[in-house]
C-alpha cells in the first residue's frame, strides 16, 4: 500500500490531543512489549515522540542526524533511548529505519538488547511502521518486544539469543526476510556470506529484483514467483537456485531456499538458505558412481550370457573336431586333417577372445584375487618359453634367456598373472617378429625391484601407436596383417602388472625393434614359490580301474560327445540323466565314482542339484564337479564355495579332461 506524506509545502500542524494517535498506542499495548512509541513528523520539524497519553513531546526533540543520533542536550530523545536499549549497532539500524520509513515502509528484524544488571543480551523484535492519519500527519510506530518472556514478565536469562547464532553457524544457515508492500529484502550476516557479499552491517538490504538478479537468469522468475506466493504459516516451499560466482561463472554455487509465510510478523515473508554446492556435488558424485556401478553389473551379467551363449556351440565344435583328430580306427586322409586343423584353431581364436573379455572384467571390477608370494623368476620363465616354443620354431624366431642369478632370482607377485603376463609380451614379441629374429628374456636386480625385460627385433612401434598400446581392440595397423590377434593381451598386461603394484615401460624403436620392461618387487627364491604352476595333467590311456561316473546334462550334443570321450576308456562307463531329479534318483542307485553336473538344467539348476545330493547321506561323499559354459569369475568362485570338487568351463579339451578324469578317479576304488 502506498502512503502519502506531506511535503514542505503542506504545513502541518502537530495536536498533541490527537485521540487516533492515542487510540493507536492503545492498539498496540501489550504485557510482552518491551518498549513503544510512536513518533509524528511534519516535514519542518522531523519526528517527535508521542507520550502514551497522547501529548506531543515538545522539548529535545530534535531531528536525527544521518548516523541515527539527534542531540543529546536536554530530556532523552526517543534515539537516545533506543540507544539504551538496543545494542550500537541495531540501535543505528533501527533509527535508519524510522528515517527511512516515508519512502520504505513498514521494516521489521530481529535485534539484541543491551546486558541489563545480570542479564546477557537476548534477542528481541524490532518492528517499525508508518501511515498517515486524517490530519495529514505521518505517524511511525517504533516496538521492540523480547522474543522469549518468563512469567514475571521479565526476559528470560536463558534465552535462544546464543542457540540460534549457534545453530545458523553450525548448519550454515542464513535467514532472508522479505516485506512484500515495501518490496525489500533483507539479508542477515550468514545470508549475506552465503550470497558472496562483503559485509559492511550485519543486514543488507536490497529491492526484490536486485535480490533475484544475483542468480542465473533462469532462476529468478522461480525465486521471484516463491517469495510472492507463499501465503501458508507452517508451509515450507523449496527451491534451489544458482548463485554465480566472480572468476568461475561455469560452476555456480547452489543456494536451497525454503520459502513460508511469518508467524510472528503478518504480511512478512521468511526465507532460510543454505550452500548446498559441496552436498549436491556429492550426492551427483555417488550418483555416478552407482550408475557405474549398475553399469558395471550389467556389462559383467552380458559378458557373463555372451560367454555362455558362444562357449556351449564351441564345446561341440572343439569338442567333435577334436574327437575326429584322434580317432585312430577312423583315420581322416590328410587334407581332411589339414582342414581340420584351421577348423580347430579358429574356434580356438575365438575361445581366447571369450576368454580375455572376461579376464578384462574381472581385473576392472576388482574381482580377481591376486596371491603375491615370491616367485622363481626362471621356473616361470621356462615354462613359458616351453609352452611358446612351438610357435617360435614355426614362426624361425630364436628365444634367449638371460637370468642373473638364476637360482636365487625371484620377484613378489601371483605366479598365474606373472605367467600370463610373460606368455603376452613373448607371444607378441614372437609373432610381431620376422624370420631369423630374436626374442631374449632379461631378468636383473636393479636395488629393491626386480626387472624383467623382453627384447625383439620386431618392426617397432611409432611415437604415435604408444599412445594407442592399451587401448581394447586397437592392433595398431596390425589388423590388416595376416598376424592374427585381437588387440587385448596388452591391455590385461597393463592391468595385470598394475593389480600387482608394478610397472611397464616400453622403448622401442621403428625398424629395430621393441623392448617391454617390467618392475616387480624383488626377493629371494631361497623361500620361493618353485612348485609347478597349476596346470592340466597329462592324459593317460589306460588304469585297469574300473569307475562309473554320472553326467547330468540337457543338451544332446554335449551327451554325445562326452558319451564319444568316454568310449575312448574301456574301463570307465558313463551314465547320463538329463533332469535334476533323475541325477538325485540315479546318485543314490547307482552310487557313480564321481558326478559330472551341468549348471543349467531344465527342472532345477546345478546348485540345489548339489545341495539335495549333500542332504541324503547316500550320496554325500560323492565327489561332485560342476560343468558350464558360465565363466564368469564371480559364479566360478561361488560354486567352488559350495564345496563343489572342481568347476570345468566348456568348451573342453578332451584330452586335457581326460587327464583330470584320471587325476580324481586315481585315487578312488570302486
Amino acid at each position: 500500500m502506498t502512503t502519502r506524506f506531506p511535503t514542505a509545502s503542506e504545513p502541518t500542524a502537530l495536536n498533541e490531543d490527537t485521540p487516533e494517535l492515542r487510540g493507536l498506542l492503545l492498539d498496540h499495548v501489550a504485557a510482552d512489549y518491551l518498549v513503544l512509541m510512536c513518533l509524528v513528523s511534519d516535514s519542518a520539524k522531523g519526528w517527535r515522540q508521542v507520550h502514551p497519553a497522547g501529548t506531543v513531546d515538545r522539548s529535545a526533540a530534535p531531528r536525527a542526524d544521518s548516523s541515527g543520533h539527534g542531540d543529546t542536550a536536554g530530556p532523552p530523545s526517543w534515539t537516545a533511548q533506543l540507544r539504551s536499549l538496543l545494542s550500537e549497532q541495531d540501535s543505528v539500524r533501527v533509527v535508519d529505519a524510522v528515517l527511512q520509513a516515508p519512502a520504505r515502509g513498514s521494516w521489521s528484524a530481529l535485534v539484541a538488547l543491551r546486558p541489563q544488571d545480570d542479564l546477557p543480551s537476548l534477542p528481541a523484535q524490532a518492528s517499525v511502521s508508518c501511515r498517515q492519519d486524517t490530519a495529514g500527519i505521518a505517524v511511525c510506530t517504533v516496538v521492540v518486544r523480547p522474543l522469549f518472556v518468563s512469567e514475571a514478565g521479565v526476559p528470560a536469562a536463558n534465552t535462544a539469543s546464543q542457540l540460534l547464532g549457534f545453530v545458523e553457524s553450525a548448519c550454515e544457515l542464513g535467514i532472508i526476510e522479505y516485506e512484500p508492500d515495501a518490496g525489500l529484502v533483507h539479508l542477515d550476516e550468514s545470508a549475506a556470506r552465503l550470497h558472496q557479499f562483503r559485509l559492511v552491517e550485519k543486514v543488507v538490504s536490497m529491492p526484490l529484483h536486485s535480490w533475484t538478479s544475483l542468480f542465473v537468469a533462469d532462476d529468478r522468475t522461480p525465486a521471484y514467483t516463491a517469495l510472492n506466493s507463499a501465503s501458508t504459516v507452517g508451509q515450507a516451499e523449496r527451491l534451489t537456485v544458482r548463485l554465480p560466482i566472480e572468476g568461475a561463472p561455469k560452476k555456480p554455487h547452489l543456494l536451497e531456499l525454503s520459502v513460508q509465510r511469518s508467524p510472528h510478523v503478518p504480511g512478512r515473508v521468511l526465507v532460510a538458505c543454505r550452500d548446498v554446492t559441496r552436498e549436491r556435488s556429492l550426492e551427483d558424485l555417488r550418483r555416478r558412481k552407482l550408475a557405474a556401478e549398475r553399469a558395471s553389473q550389467a556389462k559383467s551379467q552380458f559378458m557373463s550370457h555372451i560367454s555362455h551363449e558362444l562357449r556351449t556351440p564351441l564345446h561341440a565344435i572343439l569338442g567333435f573336431a577334436q574327437m575326429m583328430a584322434i580317432d585312430h580306427q577312423n583315420p581322416l586322409p590328410e587334407e581332411h586333417l589339414t582342414r581340420l586343423e584351421v577348423v580347430m584353431h579358429s574356434g580356438r581364436r575365438l575361445l581366447s577372445l571369450i576368454d580375455q573379455l572376461l579376464q578384462i572384467t574381472k581385473i576392472e571390477t576388482g574381482k580377481r584375487t591376486f596371491t603375491l608370494r615370491d616367485v622363481n623368476v626362471q621356473f616361470v620363465v621356462r615354462h613359458c618359453i616351453n609352452a611358446l616354443q612351438p610357435m617360435a620354431d614355426a614362426a624361425g624366431v630364436h628365444v634367449v634367456v638371460d637370468i642373473e642369478s638364476p637360482h636365487t632370482a625371484a620377484v613378489r607377485a601371483d605366479s598365474g598373472a606373472l605367467e600370463q603376463i610373460l606368455t603376452n609380451l613373448v607371444s607378441n614379441a614372437i609373432k610381431y617378429n620376422h624370420r631369423d629374429g630374436e626374442v631374449r628374456l632379461i631378468y636383473r636386480a636393479v636395488g629393491e625391484l626386480g626387472e624383467l625385460a623382453v627384447i625383439d627385433t620386431g618392426s617397432g612401434i611409432t611415437d604415435s601407436q604408444k599412445g594407442r598400446m592399451y587401448e581394447p581392440f586397437d592392433r595398431l595397423g596390425a589388423d590388416r596383417s595376416a598376424v592374427p590377434g585381437v588387440g587385448l593381451g596388452l591391455v590385461i598386461t597393463k592391468q595385470l602388472v598394475e593389480a600387482m603394484k608394478g610397472t611397464i615401460h616400453v622403448h622401442s624403436e621403428v625398424g629395430v625393434g621393441s623392448t617391454f620392461t617390467l618392475q616387480l618387487p624383488a626377493s629371494s627364491a631361497r623361500e620361493a614359490d618353485t612348485e609347478p604352476l597349476d596346470f592340466d595333467l597329462p592324459s593317460q590311456w589306460h588304469t585297469g580301474t574300473e569307475h562309473t561316473v554320472l553326467y547330468i546334462e540337457d543338451d544332446d550334443v554335449n551327451l554325445i560327445l562326452m558319451e564319444q570321450l568316454f568310449a575312448t576308456q574301456p574301463e570307465w562307463r558313463l551314465h547320463c540323466v538329463s533332469t535334476g531329479v533323475e541325477g538325485i534318483t540315479s546318485a543314490v542307485r547307482i552310487r557313480p565314482s564321481l558326478i559330472l553336473l551341468d549348471m543349467n538344467l531344465p527342472d532345477m539348476n546345478g546348485v540345489e542339484v548339489f545341495k539335495r545330493l549333500r542332504q541324503d547321506p547316500r550320496a554325500r561323499d560323492i565327489p561332485v564337479v560342476a560343468v558350464s559354459a558360465d565363466a564368469l569369475p564371480d559364479h566360478v568362485q561361488r560354486v567352488l564355495q559350495l564345496g563343489f570338487d572342481g568347476y570345468w568351463t566348456k568348451p573342453l579339451d578332451l584330452v586335457v579332461t581326460i587327464g583330470k578324469l584320471k587325476h580324481i578317479l586315481a585315487p578312488l576304488r570302486r
